[in-house]
């Protein structure tokens, strides 16, 4: 499958929206490159917003209840 989407051909005006979309979140296109972030979007199969969000927790980690301790003495 990254074989197929990494041979798609990739839209200009996709590249285009990605850039505006990545500088409107305040995100250095140095550090996402436009053309990866719209490759990162179609693997993901999500959108820009949706995308970025996958990222970030792939990024940061997820936080979950479970790595809280309930009922713990003091």
């Amino acid at each position: 499958m990254q074989n197929v989407i990494s041979n798609m051909a990739i839209k200009a005006e996709e590249i285009r929206k990605a850039k505006k979309f990545l500088e409107n979140k305040k995100i250095s296109i140095s550090l996402v490159k436009p053309k990866q972030f719209v490759l990162a979007s179609k693997q993901l199969n999500a959108s820009f917003e949706d995308a970025l969000n996958k990222l970030k927790e792939m990024v940061n980690g997820k936080t979950t209840t479970s790595d809280q301790e309930p009922n713990k003495k003091a």
